[in-house]
């Protein structure tokens, strides 16, 4: 009898409904892992990278901004200046011969900008480029990853080919199963892509170009014949605080520099500024604001900001910035 009031209680809608939700919830879904909640299943998931012959060195360590400078002071301030969320470290060492390691860092900068941001700011120009990630690179037997909102780094005790090969497999691993949200980095479709250097292109959250009013930029350079021009973008919170930006990088120029001039050139308006043996001309439309900088010849500075100003007109003449 009571089986059968069971049965029966099991077959009604709605409490089939229900069963059916616990089941989902408990059920494996093969789209998603433990990956899903990466604070929580990382440490499991990079002891389960372990070399074999090989071991973890203590355990595998999870660190937050408040304590990162445990584990590389010195170095603590340019990751949170990125709002770092956690960096999670192993340092794998092999049985055999323990002056032998390879350290595996990965840092969960929160957005796809903040990890790019590290990853470019750290990156070295023409080391091997890695097919991992949205981009990496390989110098000696290190490994340098942007996948997402993550920055991974795989530093290895020594150049060997067995310790290049073994660090080059590990940062395959470690890529592989890290999630990328797909989230995109504003910056890198914002920039006209004409003539642009490759892997040039560097995002600051604070402090671009050694300015503390200048945040959330973007700099990149441009081939412009036998030169070679750095030029900036930011966009900025509003129209108004565009224009302020504008106002503060003159006001610098005028008191660290040699003058500051305002021009209209083709219907652009520009702030030329020398800086005594060199020149930025900088520019604002909407809440775009932009230039280039630390360009010697004041008449190749003028012509490739207006140059890159028309350029930023086609990409955004339909949009509202």
């Amino acid at each position: 009898m009571k089986s059968a009031m069971m049965l029966n209680l099991i077959l009604r809608p709605g409490i089939q409904v229900l069963i059916l939700i616990a089941m989902l919830s408990i059920w494996p879904n093969p789209q998603s892992t433990v990956l899903a909640q990466p604070a929580q299943s990382l440490p499991v998931m990079v002891a389960g990278l372990t070399p074999k012959g090989w071991e973890i060195f203590d355990k595998v360590k999870q660190f937050t901004p408040e304590n990162l400078y445990e584990q590389i002071n010195g170095r603590a301030e340019f990751f949170l200046a990125y709002d770092m969320v956690r960096m999670t470290f192993a340092s794998f060492t092999n049985s055999a011969d323990k002056g032998q390691f390879i350290d595996l860092s990965i840092y969960d900068m929160g957005t796809p900008t903040n990890a790019f941001g590290v990853f470019s700011a750290e990156r070295s120009p023409g080391e091997t480029p890695l097919k991992l990630g949205r981009a990496g690179y390989q110098s000696d037997a290190n490994c340098y990853i942007w996948k997402g909102q993550y920055y991974i780094k795989v530093i290895a005790s020594d150049f060997t080919t067995e310790l290049k090969r073994m660090g080059m497999d590990l940062a395959q691993r470690a890529t592989d199963f890290l999630l990328d949200s797909g989230g995109q980095v504003w910056g890198l479709n914002a920039l006209p892509e004409k003539d642009r250097v490759p892997e040039s292109e560097t995002y600051f959250k604070v402090d671009a170009m050694g300015l503390d009013f200048m945040h959330d930029t973007y700099t990149v350079r441009y081939r412009r014949g036998d030169s070679v021009v750095k030029a900036f973008l930011s966009q900025r919170e509003s129209p108004e605080s565009a224009g302020d930006t504008v106002v503060r990088y003159a006001r610098h120029a005028q008191r660290y520099g040699k003058g500051v001039e305002h021009l209209k050139v083709d219907g652009v308006e520009l702030v030329s500024c020398d800086m005594g043996g060199s020149y930025d001309v900088i520019f604002h439309k909407g809440r775009l604001m932009g230039g280039v900088f630390l360009v010697e010849d004041r008449n190749l500075a003028l012509k490739t900001a207006i140059d890159f100003w028309k350029q930023l007109k086609r990409l955004y003449l339909k949009k509202s910035f």
